[in-house]
């Protein structure tokens, strides 16, 4: 692992929510245009998820079509199993939010594991992973858009510990 990796996660900003629907909210994995990440808690199902909350502004026309584009995006990466894609389980909304619950993966972003220096070889496999993800949500008709190292993730589920990379965000 590496020293990035054991860095303890950031504590959600004051101003983030304790809840959102029946996720109670852990901590921060990251920002991006569309919204925030947060590692949150699923007591129902009993398990750390990831939680991408998308903030929506504007007209209620625009709030309407953006809520359904995003729902169709996630009814179709809900039904795409691929093992360099994370799993959506779950999409909902509020006020002027749309949530993602999507599998937790625990590990580095790409960004960070590049800032190690490694064979050209490595680095080229990672990315052909990365990018078998990508043609497999292509393939179901998700265009990623705006794919970019803070877009995937590194998790140790392989048998043998072997890092593999994860696409953990939808759409783009």
């Amino acid at each position: 692992m590496s020293e990035a990796s054991a860095t303890l996660p950031e504590p959600p900003p004051p101003e983030a929510p304790q809840q959102i629907g029946r996720f109670t909210v852990l901590s921060t994995l990251g920002r991006g245009g569309m919204g925030v990440v947060y590692t949150a808690y699923d007591p129902e199902l009993d398990r750390k998820v990831a939680l991408k909350l998308v903030h929506l502004s504007g007209d209620p026309e625009h709030l309407a079509l953006a809520r359904e584009r995003l729902l169709h995006e996630a009814q179709t990466m809900a039904q795409l199993s691929h093992p360099n894609v994370v799993a959506v389980y779950e999409v909902g909304s509020g006020a002027d939010q749309v949530f993602l619950a999507m599998e937790y993966v625990r590990g580095d972003s790409l960004r960070v594991w590049l800032q190690t220096h490694r064979p050209w070889r490595e680095v080229l496999a990672v990315f052909l992973q990365a990018g078998a993800g990508l043609d497999a949500a292509h393939k179901a008709g998700i265009v990623h858009r705006d794919f970019k190292p803070d877009s995937g993730r590194f998790s140790f589920r392989t048998p043998s510990s072997r890092e593999t990379p994860r696409i953990s965000s939808v759409g783009g």
